[in-house]
């Protein structure tokens, strides 16, 4: 008794030197339940809002090394300091932002080979709206939604016919709630029956993102409601949120809005992904390693349980950016980014997967190549064994991203036995394997 207790005490001892859980965790994937294929990891290109010029040096940064063939950006339809009649209808194409904002578009499409443009409005003018002292839950008249689709067309028609760029998808920002715009189900459906008839005779192929809601909870409801009117249905693109204020809910809030666009035959896209709408208030808070670690949970959550076909980062310009404002100094959610763009992207199969411990988060594909990718995240502040069963191959590729070291390639090794892979993962660590 007395060497069985010198013994146990050795291995205790050997654990705790090593930071190591004592307990195995098992990670098994099911590569015969398909999930969404990934069609984009996307960003934001939203500056047109805030300056005017649509083009800053990350969104170049970004552009060049990301590739995205889908983005979101911003049209603007109030100019503060300009009288509402010099940009009233057509005259909003001689804007010096909104001629920004087109030359960027038909830059990304001829440059750098962006295929799929969603245009979102955030304000319209303080003439067109019922409450123009507010900054938000501004209420657009029922009588004046011919000339904000006035706008709205004359901006797709330059687009198209001189820059040579098709817009896919638009939508009012956060509608639902109000940012900056505000619109119930049965104003949403009023506007798209005249705004989706006006497209439709201009010979333009933009719809309307379906509902591009402010987080995850209350999509399926302002959603639901929308579609109540099978009348706009055929005006009706993928089914689009937010997840901003989502880390706290639980999974199956995710998992309703998957259920939901399978029942419509639609694609889930997370338009906005971020988790802290008011992160800018924070001074440095994007540059921070709890701004990035956060960002890749719920990007997993995103992926995993929403099914999201097509995810846009905010942002990937000079607004909670991912780098310095000169691109010098890549921040921690710069190398969390890659390790969605450079492994789970375009035509990857996500694959059901399940992991043993709700600590140990897990997602899996399969590449255009065959290759199997596993994404893991531990949120354990020690290092964790992980039994991996359900793929064949040797492991190719590993990268971890730690608070201490943001990109290490090729450290993690596998050993196979009774048919399952074994992995160490670093503690508070993100961590893409490839077989």
């Amino acid at each position: 008794m007395k060497h069985l207790n010198l013994f146990t005490g050795l291995i205790l001892t050997l654990l705790t030197a090593q930071n190591i859980s004592s307990q195995t965790v098992e990670i098994k994937v099911y590569p015969e339940i398909l999930k969404q294929k990934i069609v984009s990891i996307g960003g934001n290109y939203c500056q047109a809002n805030y300056t005017n010029s649509a083009w800053d040096a990350i969104g170049e940064a970004t552009l060049d090394e990301f590739r995205p063939s889908h983005v979101r950006l911003a049209l603007p339809l109030q100019f503060r300091d300009l009288d509402y009649v010099k940009y009233k209808g057509e005259k909003i194409v001689e804007q010096p932002a909104v001629i920004s904002l087109l030359e960027t578009m038909k830059r990304m499409k001829n440059e750098f080979g962006v295929s799929n443009f969603t245009i979102s409005a955030w304000r319209v003018a303080d003439e067109l709206v019922e409450n123009p002292n507010e900054r938000s839950q501004r209420k657009i008249k029922h009588d004046k939604y011919g000339e904000v689709i006035d706008m709205i067309v004359s901006f797709l028609l330059k687009a198209k016919n001189d820059y040579g760029v098709e817009t896919d998808y638009f939508s009012f920002n956060e509608s639902d709630g109000g940012w900056m715009t505000i619109f119930s189900p049965e104003e949403t459906i009023r506007f798209f029956k005249i705004a989706g008839e006006r497209l439709k005779k201009a010979g333009l192929k933009t719809k309307f993102l379906w509902a591009d809601t402010a987080q995850t909870l209350g999509t399926v409801e302002f959603a639901t409601m929308i579609a109540a009117d099978s009348t706009i249905w055929k005006y009706l693109g993928p089914l689009c949120f937010h997840s901003w204020w989502s880390e706290k809910i639980p999974d199956s809030e995710f998992e309703r809005i998957a259920a939901y666009a399978k029942a419509w035959n639609k694609q889930v896209w997370c338009s906005e992904l971020g988790f802290d709408a008011m992160a800018h208030k924070r001074k440095g808070m994007n540059a921070s390693w709890d701004y990035a670690f956060r960002f890749a949970k719920i990007s997993h959550r995103m992926l995993k349980y929403a099914e999201v076909a097509v995810s846009l980062y905010w942002t990937w310009q000079n607004n909670y950016s991912i780098m310095s404002a000169d691109t010098e100094t890549k921040y921690p959610s710069y190398y969390v980014t890659r390790h969605q763009t450079d492994f789970l992207n375009t035509g990857t199969q996500i694959v059901h997967s399940i992991s043993s411990d709700p600590e140990i988060l897990s997602i899996a594909g399969i590449n255009e190549k065959g290759e199997n990718i596993i994404q893991l995240i531990n949120l354990k502040n020690t290092a964790v064994n992980v039994d991996i069963s359900g793929i064949n191959g040797t492991l190719i590729k590993s990268v971890t991203t730690t608070e201490n070291n943001l990109w290490e390639e090729n450290k993690l090794t596998s050993i196979i036995t009774s048919n399952k892979q074994n992995i160490t993962l670093k503690p508070n660590s993100l961590n893409t394997v490839v077989f």
